[in-house]
């Protein structure tokens, strides 16, 4: 009869004693650096010391249970010590089970709780929290980025938007809700432009900034604006008929923010002498560059796709740890049929107008690839800004598919960006093809991260490799606390999900410094290099 082997408890106790002694020791390091962290490091190790010595009970009989239950003190001693640095408060009567359940849900409620704080932390200094809006920091950041990059359309509109009679004795409630109704006019107003930034100026003003806005609509809209926020249900019980003014002004490519709000804030004054819920602005005069129709723009662009003449340029993306290079971004330009060159910022939101996005997106894919083909293994990988039009047309899939299949397209070659914006805007129709693309092998990109301040539902259920943040918040980061501020949060709620955070638009050297205090992976921007002709290879830079 075959007889169940002796336990030599004393070197096996003595071994897992030693086992638990180092973690408490590794615990007790952690517990400086991250209390959550040390606290699960802990739990973990009980767990296994636990599912060990049930294991050892059960292969070696009777003896290795009696050595279990002279040994259980320890144990309960060690989760004694864990509920402690929980703050946990418990029976000691509890069996080592019931312990150990109690500690798990303090877990996970901590756990959550550190979610919520790193939220709070990335806007903190940017939003207004009673409106749920940015704040005067965020949206003079934002006017700034209009004002100075060369990326983005040259000229747009700003309305200041002021409850004309603060009611003082019942200030508070009254007047957050009436901001409230305000804000949800100048949301449904928004959605039919395609880049916005609303945000609270003071205790009783809006802004509103609208890109690409000029002349006789941004009058129409300043108008139309007055006649819905007046009307609006928030002002329903407001005894006064005269309830806001507006003031509007055009601004145009390297003015200053302050010039554009002083002029804005004298034709809010202006509309104020004007009369009960009045609008007044400032259209600049200058000479602007002739409007080109959208029967012009359909014909240009399609014979542009016919003759190839989109031009590419590569603008590289450094990693600040060891220099080298991350990838290259694509950078589009349409050289137009009078030789002239027009900006993405420019022709792309045309390309959408006469819905021919997708196309050009197809073309800029394939003439990428070709590229990297060409010598792949000096060469660091590409990513690619694809539209929204594109990514919810059906015929775009099955052309996505054709060319992976037919091996046409690399999908280890490429990256995918699309901006935080639209995928916020759309994010249920874009959730499983976002999914599909990481599937076929892409990598997937989050552009344009800070422009918009919501809470990043997507983090949880897209597989990212990265997030770049847009040059707003990079731009004098080192002059602005509440940037630093935004950045770090940020960072801090991407830390355990392994997605590198990056920089767009860095052109200072204080700001590549500050980023990496901050803990950015890389960054891309002409403190780097410019926009070059081709893809250069890691010897090259």
């Amino acid at each position: 009869m075959a007889r169940t082997p002796k336990l030599h408890s004393s070197s096996f106790w003595l071994q897992l004693s030693a086992l638990l002694l180092g973690a408490m020791l590794i615990n007790a390091v952690m517990l400086a650096v991250q209390p959550i962290a040390s606290a699960i490091l802990l739990y973990v190790s009980v767990n296994i010391i636990l599912l060990c010595s049930g294991a050892v009970a059960l292969w070696f009989g009777v003896d290795a249970q009696n050595t279990l239950t002279a040994d259980a003190d320890k144990l309960r001693s060690a989760i004694a010590l864990l509920e402690d640095k929980l703050e946990l408060k418990a029976s000691r009567d509890d069996s080592p089970s019931v312990a150990l359940a109690k500690v798990t849900n303090q877990v996970t409620h901590l756990l959550k709780r550190d979610q919520e704080v790193r939220h709070l932390v990335r806007v903190q200094g940017l939003i207004d929290h009673e409106l749920a809006v940015g704040n005067r920091v965020f949206f003079e950041s934002k006017l700034q980025h209009y004002l100075s990059d060369q990326s983005e359309v040259g000229s747009g509109a700003v309305y200041i938007i002021q409850l004309s009679h603060p009611e003082i004795s019942r200030a508070g409630i009254k007047q957050v809700s009436r901001l409230k109704g305000c804000v949800d006019v100048l949301n449904g107003i928004a959605a039919s432009y395609t880049d916005t930034v609303i945000a609270r100026l003071s205790d009783t003003d809006l802004v509103m900034l609208i890109v690409g806005l000029n002349g006789k609509e941004m009058e129409k809209l300043g108008d139309r604006m007055a006649v819905l926020l007046s009307r609006a249900s928030c002002f329903a019980d407001c005894a006064e008929q005269d309830v806001l003014h507006i003031g509007y002004a055009e601004y145009q490519r390297e003015q200053t923010s302050y010039q554009i709000l002083s002029e804005a804030d004298m034709a809010l004054k202006t509309a104020q002498l004007h009369g009960p819920n009045a609008a007044f602005g400032f259209i600049l005069q200058s000479d602007k560059p002739q409007a080109k129709g959208s029967v012009w723009w359909r014909s240009e662009l399609n014979k542009a796709l016919q003759e190839q003449r989109f031009a590419l340029s590569f603008q590289p993306v450094f990693s600040w740890h060891d220099g080298e290079i991350i990838q290259h971004e694509v950078l589009v330009r349409l050289q137009s049929s009078d030789n002239g060159q027009i900006p993405a910022a420019i022709f792309l939101p045309m390309a959408h107008n006469c819905g021919l996005s997708s196309q050009i997106d197809q073309h800029v894919l394939i003439k990428t690839a070709k590229l990297c083909a060409a010598d792949m293994g000096n060469y660091s990988r590409c990513s690619v800004n694809i539209s929204i039009q594109a990514l919810l047309e059906p015929q775009w899939w099955q052309w996505l598919d054709h060319m992976v299949l037919s091996g046409q397209l690399e999908p280890d070659t490429l990256a995918l960006e699309i901006s935080e914006h639209h995928l916020l805007k759309h994010y249920k129709q874009l959730r499983k093809s976002l999914i599909k693309l990481h599937t076929l092998g892409f990598a997937l990109i989050i552009d344009q991260v800070g422009l918009v301040i919501d809470n990043a539902v997507y983090l949880d259920e897209l597989p990212l490799e990265s997030v770049k943040l847009h040059p707003s918040v990079v731009r004098n980061i080192d002059q602005h606390l509440e940037q630093q501020l935004f950045v770090r949060g940020l960072i801090a709620s991407y830390a355990g999900k392994s997605i590198r955070v990056l920089a767009t638009g860095v052109e200072l050297e204080a700001e590549w410094q500050v980023l990496q205090k901050l803990g950015i992976a890389g960054g891309q921007g002409f403190y780097f290099s410019q926009p070059l002709n081709q893809i250069i290879t890691q010897s090259q830079h």
